[in-house]
């Protein structure tokens, strides 16, 4: 799926939905992406979200606003147990300064999904940026926490 710049308004949204599946085990959703806009554009964003047989979102599995630049990131999610479509929303930016895009989306069985119950639904990196950031401020915590 791409979201080019030149058609849409700023906040219009384009939805890429999955065929309706049912997860039973531990899965994972894989999938690249990219985000490129200008720096002062915070509105175009790409979320992925459980979508119900009820036509309803339920779940917020991954969510990501702002520039990343033109180079392909991948994104890691475990997936909840139930029936339901993924669906993949790009929020259009500002016209001619926004691109998002999503390719090489993957479902595969993975121990890191039932081996902690709380990953279920949640994103386990979006970038090594980011990762590296967490990690830090992880250290900071603990570095704080042993001070005081």
């Amino acid at each position: 799926m791409t979201v080019p710049s030149n058609i849409g308004e700023v906040g219009d949204q384009v939805t890429l939905l999955s065929p309706m599946t049912t997860i039973t085990e531990s899965t994972e959703l894989q999938f690249k992406y990219h985000i490129w806009t200008s720096s002062e554009d915070k509105t175009a964003a790409l979320s992925v979200l459980t979508y119900s047989e009820l036509h309803v979102y339920e779940e917020l599995l991954f969510e990501i606003q702002g520039d990343h630049g033109p180079s392909w990131q991948q994104a890691t999610a475990c997936l909840p147990n139930g029936t339901y479509q993924l669906a993949f929303v790009a929020t259009h930016g500002l016209r001619f300064s926004s691109d998002i895009a999503v390719d090489n989306i993957v479902l595969s069985t993975d121990t890191r999904c039932s081996l902690n119950t709380t990953n279920k639904g949640r994103f386990f990196y979006q970038s090594i940026n980011q990762s590296i950031i967490y990690g830090i401020l992880s250290i900071l915590c603990i570095v704080i926490y042993v001070y005081i």
